[in-house]
């Protein structure tokens, strides 16, 4: 608790080391140099032993706690002696620094002394002397998080580029990608091929200003299913579900992320981070298809003087304008009542932390909301989000084959009324999955209403869902 140091050659003390110096230095030197994972980061090299140690490095022996010390104190007991060596050992900018000052090392080695001089042992004492102690280091790790590391203004990167709130960014590196992503990726080039255009957005866009673009890189690993993203939580695995889309779903980002910030910022949190970009980019990219589209249809409308061929279309201008409807308050629920209201929360969280364990539970807060709030952690609503998401591809794929004759599936009124009628349902089926007495009385209630307000505030899909339901009726008393 003074020093940081474990010394405990027998395996005595009620703190232990889980992972060995010299096991880490092994399991660093045997990695393979190709990612094991879709999310893996990029490699650290001064932070990922301070980052292994922190977060697996040492463990409470439940077996060799003493009677008159709790659970809660060994636990404490443990943050404070990883934090003692987090401060003690500054790396990068921070090396020249006094992160614990050796005054208040002195205070913790007397405070301990005097304890440990009584006859009787003082459980109260001890307690509240480790609490004290753990008080001041978390303080001081805050202090260097927070404030030295800069955390405020990596959390607004991260939620510039991972959580696409730097629009006009992503507006660019969409438009300059979309010839290339309208073809299928090749594996071998695919992640040089988008990293032209990324770079390139950024000369054009806001982000050419912003230091911590330096921090990004788009990746391209090919896997295979990357619809679904294991997120650890309580020692257990919650499988995310991210909706399909194309070919190009195995994109994502990664983010250099410095010393201490690797704290805060752990693989499986970064890992969580690209399943919400992820999902926010298939979002983004049906949302410019759609729009492309109606560009392309309004310019063979502009051209053609067939008016019998024209009416033809006018129902898939109708179904494409329906599509666009649900994607884009679909879009405008995730960015603005999820992400937008959920980084609010986080920031004044942020703001009013004093210490560090307060900013950590705020940030996973954060997260934990983004993905719940998004139903990422629901496979029957993203499946019926993919459903959808495939129905607006095929129908972005009728327009851009159309040259305009009547042989088109974009003149076809059979194939059209199927894809609407294909819709239809989907769409009805997921209203009718998000009214469900299940969910309304979970606790995702209050911003399940929200999300049903976003698609259905002026009543359509409700409407089209009641439509449905009376016109299955009507068939059903009829066959009777």
């Amino acid at each position: 608790m003074v020093h940081g140091l474990l010394q405990d050659t027998h395996n005595e003390f009620f703190i232990q080391r889980t992972v060995t110096p010299d096991q880490h230095t092994a399991a660093l030197s045997a990695a393979p140099s190709q990612p094991q994972a879709q999310f893996q980061p990029l490699p650290q090299s001064t932070g990922d032993s301070n980052a292994t140690e922190w977060h697996k490095g040492f463990k409470v022996s439940m077996q060799a706690l003493p009677p008159n010390v709790s659970v809660s104190i060994a636990e404490s007991i443990l943050f404070v002696g990883k934090a003692v060596r987090v401060l003690q050992r500054p790396t990068g900018p921070l090396k020249s620094h006094d992160l614990l000052p050796q005054s208040d090392a002195i205070s913790f080695a007397h405070a301990l002394r005097q304890l440990q001089q009584q006859e009787v042992f003082d459980q109260i004492g001890f307690e509240r002397t480790v609490e004290v102690i753990r008080t001041k280091v978390t303080g001081q790790l805050w202090q260097l998080v927070v404030v030295h590391a800069e955390l405020p203004a990596h959390l607004a990167a991260l939620k510039n580029y991972f959580l696409l709130a730097k629009g006009d960014f992503y507006h660019s590196f969409l438009a300059e990608s979309y010839e290339l992503m309208r073809l299928p990726p090749r594996d071998a080039t695919a992640e040089g091929d988008l990293t032209i255009p990324f770079q390139q957005s950024a000369l054009k866009s806001t982000a050419d200003q912003d230091p911590f673009f330096q921090h990004l890189k788009i990746r391209y690993v090919k896997a295979a299913d990357s619809s679904e993203a294991a997120q650890a939580s309580g020692g257990k695995k919650k499988l995310l579900h991210v909706p399909k889309y194309d070919k190009w779903d195995d994109v994502f980002l990664e983010y250099h992320v410095d010393w201490p910030l690797h704290l805060l910022l752990t693989p499986q949190v970064m890992a969580k981070y690209n399943v919400v970009f992820q999902y926010l980019l298939r979002l983004k990219r049906i949302q410019i298809d759609l729009e492309s589209s109606w560009a392309v249809m309004r310019r063979q409308a502009g051209r053609s003087r067939d008016l019998p061929l024209h009416t033809r279309r006018l129902p898939l201008w109708h179904l494409r304008h329906h599509m666009a409807y649900i994607i884009a308050n679909l879009q405008i629920y995730v960015q603005v009542d999820v992400i937008e209201a959920q980084s609010s929360v986080l920031s004044q969280c942020i703001a009013n932390a004093q210490d560090f364990s307060e900013a950590e539970r705020a940030h996973e807060t954060f997260m934990d909301a983004v993905v719940t709030q998004s139903f990422l952690d629901m496979k029957a609503i993203s499946q019926m989000l993919e459903g959808i998401f495939s129905l607006c591809q095929r129908l972005c794929g009728f327009v851009q084959r159309d040259d305009g004759s009547s042989d088109t599936d974009a003149a076809d009124p059979d194939k059209i009324a199927g894809l609407a009628a294909e819709f239809k349902r989907r769409a009805n089926m997921l209203y009718t999955l998000l009214q469900s007495n299940k969910l309304q009385s979970s606790q995702r209630a209050p911003y399940l209403r929200q999300f049903l307000l976003r698609i259905n505030y002026n009543g359509y899909v409700e409407n089209e869902a009641v439509r449905q339901l009376r016109q299955g009726d009507a068939i059903l008393r009829g066959n009777t």
